[in-house]
Formats: C-alpha cells, structure tokens, sequence
C-alpha cells in the first residue's frame, strides 16, 4: 500500500530564501582568472537554497562544473553554464557519489510542449546507457529467479515468467535474497523509421517498481507482466523509451509466511526514502499517527534498508524521468511531481492521497524532481482482467507520449490506443 496511513493533506512546501553561501575569495585568483576567460558564470543563487529544499547546499565541499548539466537544484529546466558552487548539493547521498570536477554534456533542446530534463552527469549517462545482463529464457539465472518468485505471482506460470529472463542485479534484500531486474531498450532502428528522422532524440528513462510491499504481490504480477509488454514492437511514440523494471524490490516479505508487507528487519520500505526533515518527522508521524503500527515503522534512519538503498541508486544513477510505483489494494490512482497528473489508467481514477515522510513518492518528486506515477490495484491477491492490465499499460503510453516526450517530430503511423 503506497499511503495507506489517513490524514495528511498535500501542501507544497514554500520556497526557501536565496542565500549566497561562501565568499568567492576562497577561490585562488588564478581559478578566477581562469574561469573567466572560459566564459564561466561565477554566481549561480539557484544553487543555494536553505536546507530541507529542492536544491539545497551546504557550504562544504567546492564544487566546479564547466559545462552545461544538473547540479541538484530540483528545477526541470535548470541547466548551468561554468557554474562554479561553493557547497555541495545536500540532497546528492553519500550512497552515490557524483564526480566533483566532470565535464556536463550539452542538453538536448526540448520542445514547447514539455519542461526541459535536466542532463545527466556523464557517470550516470554511461550507467544508464550500459546493458544490464539478460539470460535467455531458460537459462539457469532466469530459472532461480522463477523458482523464487513463481509461488507468490498471481495469474503468472513459469513460462510467462521464464520470458521476463529476469538477470541478478548484483543487490541483495536483507536476508541475502537477490534483487531481479529486467532492462528493455528501444528499438532504435525501427523507431527511427517510423519517425522520419535521420537522429532520434534520446530515449526516455522509465523505471517501474513492484513489491516495495511484500503483501501486495499483484503489483509485482503487474510489472512481470509488463515486461512482455515492453519487450513487443514499440507503439508509435514521439520518444523511444528504456524501460527499466524491478519486480520485486522486498522478496524478504512477498516470500515469508504469511507474507509481510515490512521486509525481514521489520521496515517499511515506502517509509524509509530521505524526504526533507525526516529525522524528525519520521518517527513523529510513525508514533502520533500511526501509533507506532510495526506494519509502518519507517527504520532507524533514511536509507537504512539494502532495498532502499538499491533503489535509491538507481534513481541517482539511472535517473530516469518516470518513476511507476505498484501497489495494492486501494484501486486508485496516486501521483507526485512537477507534469499535469494523468488522470485515469485503466478503470483506476487519480485520487491523491497525500505525502509521507519517507515515501517514494515524496522522495522522487520533492528531492529528485521526477514524476511518479503510483499505482494501487483494488486487490492484493487477485490480478485485474487482461483487458485492464493493457489498458493501463496503453493509457500510461499515452500520457507519456503527451507530457514526457521532447522529440519535435509527431508520431507516425497508427496512434497509441
């Protein structure tokens, strides 16, 4: 459940007050000197907001950046020319650290009809772009995967499960468990085609989680069945797209008896995401709120779970410019982020529940600055027809089509329906 918790209405925070951090005679005259002959622009206030914002810095480490990029403000369309920051941004972890001194590539122009994506560093581009390890079907990774899994997947058997070829991430759950995860990329010859174009515009960057929740194991059926979805010929869309799945992020819980929707150290997962102040609201909202409810207890830091953390860093690393989060059974449709909401996929409805300290909704809208589309099937147990599990899957096209994609051509051929 991605906020079963009652009662606490959505309020945009305020923005914090520009502050210059630091003096700029730190800085040795001859960096000066050089900056500007480069053309830098030394003064970027963007880059220093208060603490607890999107964008907040602290006055620590330098940070120079000669180029063009992303340097944690939260603001979709900021993009840096020679910034030269006097604290590092306070929302980049010490999980994934980001080369201090790497070049920016140039951002792609983005059309009128979406926000500009901010660039991602070059270590991240290069993590995105690499190809995640696939076994054929019937291989023996993809064998394990099924043997571990199979038995909680509801309207899933071993051959549709087999042609997910799910591959070891390399991350592991709190018991040991392995993480799966499925990369499927574009077609980009085909894509091409359809286009019209002799370049196409980089592919979009979607990453769709199931399972955060151990006791929803429809919302892990879900995304296994949209990998076979992703892996068909692509719909005529504006943008190519790279999916990235992972089934099945708390195997600890959808595995134990009963199942749980806390992994094996008794964290709730959706609770355990850095949003600002969580030291502090964590643990009050956990006991005020939720009276101390051991289904809902958000750990004893941010970050504290390997699940977390495995996916914390590949939303840092991937940056993907959609976040899909499955869940169950509240039939509804969630979302946080800066894009008009869709407002249906399938028969579920958008009805905003409201943000949670230490949600991923709240962590991937507020602290990343990336849409997330949450999904509550009506039923835990119990899979929607066939028909609504591709309606959903072409309704989510289309809003992507409308509101994320940049490419200036118009799609070609028969349109998404």
């Amino acid at each position: 459940m991605a906020a079963p918790d009652t009662g606490t209405p959505r309020a945009p925070g305020a923005a914090a007050p520009l502050r210059r951090t630091g003096p700029l005679w730190l800085l040795p005259p001859v960096a000066v000197l050089a900056l500007g002959v480069l053309g830098a622009s030394i003064w970027e206030p963007r880059a220093f907001q208060d603490g607890g914002q999107p964008g907040a810095g602290t006055a620590s480490d330098a940070v120079v950046a000669v180029g063009r990029g992303h340097l944690g403000s939260g603001d979709a369309g900021a993009g840096y020319h020679s910034v030269v920051v006097l604290g590092a941004p306070a929302e980049r972890s010490d999980t994934v650290a980001a080369p201090a001194a790497a070049a920016m590539p140039p951002a792609p122009p983005a059309s009128a009809a979406a926000p500009a994506r901010p660039a991602p560093p070059p270590a991240a581009e290069a993590q995105a772009q690499a190809p995640v390890p696939v076994p054929p079907p019937g291989a023996p990774e993809s064998k394990a995967a099924c043997q571990l899994l199979l038995p909680r997947l509801p309207t899933v058997d071993r051959a549709l499960c087999e042609s997910t070829r799910l591959a070891e991430s390399g991350a592991q759950s709190r018991k040991g468990l392995p993480l799966y995860w499925r990369d499927v990329f574009p077609a980009r010859a085909s894509a091409a085609s359809r286009a019209g174009a002799s370049a196409m515009p980089p592919p979009l960057r979607v990453l769709v989680v199931g399972a955060i929740h151990g006791d929803e194991p429809t919302s892990a059926s879900l995304a296994m069945r949209w990998i076979g979805f992703a892996a068909q010929p692509e719909r005529a869309l504006r943008q190519p797209v790279h999916w990235r799945f992972i089934p099945a992020l708390n195997p600890d819980g959808m595995l134990a008896r009963p199942a749980t929707r806390v992994n094996a150290r008794g964290v709730d997962l959706n609770r355990n995401f850095p949003t600002p102040n969580w030291e502090r609201d964590a643990p009050i909202y956990w006991q005020k709120r939720t009276h101390r409810d051991p289904r809902r207890w958000p750990g004893p830091t941010p970050l504290s779970e390997p699940e977390s953390r495995f996916l914390h860093e590949q939303m840092e690393g991937f940056r993907p410019d959609l976040v899909v989060s499955i869940h169950a059974p509240y039939g509804v449709l969630d979302y946080d982020g800066p894009l008009p909401p869709p407002s249906r996929l399938g028969q579920l409805r958008l009805d905003q529940l409201g943000i949670f300290p230490g949600s991923l909704g709240h962590y991937g809208s507020v602290r990343q600055g990336m849409p997330v589309v949450t999904i509550e099937l009506q039923h835990e147990l119990r899979m929607p027809d066939d028909s609504q599990v591709r309606q959903m899957w072409v309704d989510l096209l289309r809003w992507m089509d409308t509101h994320l994609a940049t490419a200036d051509t118009p799609p070609a051929g028969t349109a998404v329906r």
